[in-house]
């Protein structure tokens, strides 16, 4: 499924003191847009309690425990630029924190599917850090849905 462009958000060369405020301004973005209820904002949060969303070296796929998963609306991509980087504990520094929220499993699963194109491209992740412009980021993004396996 390519990711829906329209559902994406781009937050470039942002600085917060710490992961959780890292998350949270992912999931007000997503609030903000009438993608999410606040509650699944709060499952963000409980899902990093939980379990590290760190997925590669210096990237995070936050996104909402299996409890919130009815509280998605439409689907919702945030990806946020640090470029000082963000402690995500365990001695990881996270560049890339791209959220995600799927309406539903089947889109949930498919979104993932989606990122893993960009999340297994060092060159598109590399691009990604050093993107100055939204669109700049849209296009990486749909290149790498677009590239065969």
């Amino acid at each position: 499924m390519p990711l829906s462009l329209d559902c994406c958000h781009v937050l470039l060369g942002r600085s917060y003191p710490d992961k959780e405020e890292v998350i949270r301004v992912i999931g007000e973005t997503m609030l903000a847009a009438g993608e999410v209820t606040p509650r699944y904002v709060e499952g963000m949060l409980e899902k990093e309690r939980q379990y590290s969303t760190w997925v590669t070296e210096g990237v995070a796929l936050p996104h909402g425990t299996n409890a919130v998963k009815g509280e998605v609306r439409r689907n919702s991509v945030v990806l946020v630029q640090l470029p000082g980087g963000v402690d995500w504990g365990g001695g990881k520094t996270v560049h890339l924190a791209i959220g995600f929220a799927g309406n539903g499993d089947d889109q949930h699963l498919k979104l993932l599917a989606s990122l893993a194109g960009v999340l297994q491209d060092p060159e598109s992740l590399e691009r990604l850090n050093r993107a100055t412009g939204e669109r700049e980021v849209l296009r990486i993004l749909a290149a790498c849905e677009e590239k065969p396996e």
